[in-house]
């Protein structure tokens, strides 16, 4: 879903949740926390709007489309170089030790 939400952004950034909603055909709810997770990880930003007939609302605009492949992509190359690491550490135990249960 976060993927889907960024590249609803890009196509057309600055909207707010109820708009994101709308055109991915998905509750308000899942595309909030879809966007949550977007702003924790930094490829997308919110700002506040003042509306003319009083209040406010936030809009959404993602991060440079280079900027998060870049972002990702270096995210992905530490999860992989993590994984390796582990699996190399354990690579030594036979599948049915790991399956093995503890007394």
């Amino acid at each position: 879903m976060e993927m889907e939400t960024y590249l609803e952004l890009l196509r057309n950034p600055g909207v707010d949740v109820e708009t994101l909603a709308e055109n991915l055909k998905r509750d308000y709810s899942t595309v909030y926390k879809a966007l949550k997770n977007l702003m924790d990880r930094g490829f997308v930003k919110r700002e506040y709007r003042i509306l003319r007939s009083g209040g406010f609302k936030y809009i959404y605009k993602p991060i440079d489309f280079n900027e998060f492949k870049k972002i990702a992509s270096e995210r992905l190359n530490t999860w992989i170089k993590d994984v390796t690491g582990i699996l190399d550490s354990i690579g030594f135990l036979e599948e049915k030790d790991l399956l093995e249960e503890k007394s």
